[in-house]
């Protein structure tokens, strides 16, 4: 099955067609698969677009480079505290390795132990627009 027919399949399914979605769509030939795969796995459930509103975090486009704590959401003190930084590779992996760790009173529940995991994830955030 070709890319198109893919995301063709995931309209007439009404599902969102995200980057992620996208970066899958185009399998493993995509340099980012594997990390796009993590990220959907690990990362989309909160921060979809259609998100349950308990646990829906604010939209990752954009992250990458982006001010902490910039975007219309109820951030957590702990994250408006840092609101000075910008979301580097480096304050992503300390975030992802341990979000209430880095941020106290952090929302985010999960982590990524793995460090190549982490790598990945950050990869697929820097092409998310």
């Amino acid at each position: 099955m070709n890319r198109r027919r893919k995301v063709f399949t995931a309209v007439t399914l009404g599902l969102a067609i995200t980057p992620a979605l996208l970066l899958i769509a185009q399998g493993p030939a995509n340099a980012q698969g594997a990390g796009a795969e993590l990220f959907q796995k690990k990362c989309m459930t909160c921060h979809a677009d259609t998100a349950p509103a308990a646990v829906k975090g604010p939209s990752l486009k954009g992250v990458f480079g982006r001010s902490v704590a910039s975007t219309i959401y109820a951030y957590s003190d702990g994250l408006k505290a840092k609101s000075g930084q910008k979301w580097t590779a480096a304050n992503l992996d300390a975030y992802l390795t341990k979000p209430v760790d880095w941020a106290p009173g952090s929302k985010m529940r999960t982590s990524v132990a793995d460090a190549a995991e982490r790598a990945q994830i950050i990869d697929v955030l820097k092409t998310l627009k």
